[in-house]
């Protein structure tokens, strides 16, 4: 009997339901294999689990078959150009989802929403963009995958109309950090970290040109912390393109990081892995990469502090734009203060995320022995008890 996550499987299933068999290029191929075998054989996933990934990855191979048709159905979208996005990196848990949803509130801006990621087909349009029934069909995902829960949403509050992240595009390339966030998949993960990223961007572009088809800005502000191990590739394909560093201590990052991947791996399996999941020394090597193109650009670059965004998001949000070129009305600033308010009262009655340094075998000591070069060489303020 064939494994409900097997990687020919699954692409059958996708075919059958869009009637589409054009994969639009073979990046997605071997990424597919290694992870379907990965999963069946590593990733100890529950029933449930089992469910949800499938789901997952079906509607992932459905959306790289729709965008390849797409490309064909509307010939314009080859025709768009992506004018001077910003992009928002640097260490997770540091800011860099706020930050981003500071500058996708400002409404010169287009940040793509989880709907139009997970349904990407067709091109969204402006008139419908707020009732489009594509908007009902992601939060019914999210709610079945696990991401509408409690434990969830006090990390990261995920949302159909919410703005999200790179790596879910990516999910059309079957190259993403996603999954690695969610199931122990180690040699899908080796294969990730070591491949040329190249050929993703290339796709995020074109995917890109396809939300922004009916429905343009004056650019795109896009965001993942993912983008410090591959920032080379960014930049190049790219080549006008803003990026933003969000800076925290480490020791709060980390400890964060870790609890938010352990509750990713209860959504789908009853077998977490002990301590911090290798993240730092993963974030460590991803900044250092980071670093080395922002010194060989370093006008494309801004430092966004932790510290300093919470004590005055407005004024670091203007010299971002300052920083690369942005003018920043006053009725701009007022919506974006109109989120702020919103977002400030969200938070007050969502729930709240508790972790420990202690639960993920973690100490200063080992963390400054690694990310001590970072600390120093960015200027990172430590947010530490006496």
């Amino acid at each position: 009997m064939t494994h409900p996550l097997d990687a020919e499987d699954l692409m059958r299933a996708a075919e059958d339901a869009t009637g589409l068999a054009d994969w639009g290029g073979e990046l997605f191929r071997e990424p597919l294999e290694v992870l379907s075998h990965d999963l069946i054989v590593h990733a100890d996933l529950n029933a449930r689990g089992i469910e949800r990934a499938r789901r997952r990855l079906v509607d992932n191979l459905k959306g790289r078959l729709c965008l390849a048709e797409d490309r064909k159905r509307f010939p314009g979208v080859a025709e768009e150009t992506v004018v001077k996005p910003i992009f928002v990196a640097g260490l997770p848990r540091a800011g860099s989802t706020f930050f981003h949803n500071l500058l996708a509130a400002d409404p010169a801006n287009r940040s793509p929403r989880l709907w139009e990621i997970m349904f990407p087909s067709p091109p969204p349009q402006e008139a419908t963009y707020g009732s489009d029934a594509r908007i009902e069909a992601c939060r019914a995902a999210l709610d079945f995958e696990g991401f509408l829960s409690p434990a969830m949403q006090g990390i990261h509050p995920y949302g159909a109309e919410r703005p999200e992240e790179c790596n879910f595009l990516w999910e059309m390339s079957l190259l993403t950090v996603n999954y690695p966030a969610w199931w122990n998949v180690p040699n899908y993960a080796k294969l990730l970290y070591s491949i040329d990223m190249k050929p993703v961007y290339e796709e995020q572009k074109r995917a890109l040109q396809h939300l922004q088809h009916r429905f343009k800005r004056d650019r795109w502000v896009l965001k993942t912390p993912a983008h410090d191990w591959w920032m080379r590739d960014l930049v190049e394909v790219f080549p006008d393109a803003g990026v933003v560093l969000c800076h925290r201590d480490p020791a709060k990052v980390l400890a964060s990081l870790s609890s938010n991947l352990a509750v990713n791996y209860s959504l789908f399996s009853d077998a977490t892995p002990a301590g911090s999941f290798g993240m730092l020394e993963r974030q460590s090597q991803s900044m250092r990469r980071a670093a080395q193109v922002r010194d060989e650009h370093p006008d494309r670059f801004f430092d966004a502090h932790y510290l300093d965004v919470q004590a005055d998001p407005l004024r670091e949000m203007g010299r971002c734009y300052a920083r690369f070129g942005v003018a920043f009305t006053p009725e701009r600033a007022a919506a974006v203060l109109d989120w702020m308010a919103a977002d400030r009262e969200a938070h007050a009655k969502g729930p709240r995320h508790s972790y420990s340094m202690e639960a993920f075998d973690l100490d200063y000591a080992s963390i400054d022995s690694v990310m001590g070069g970072y600390i120093r060489d960015f200027n990172v303020r430590l947010e530490r008890a006496a």
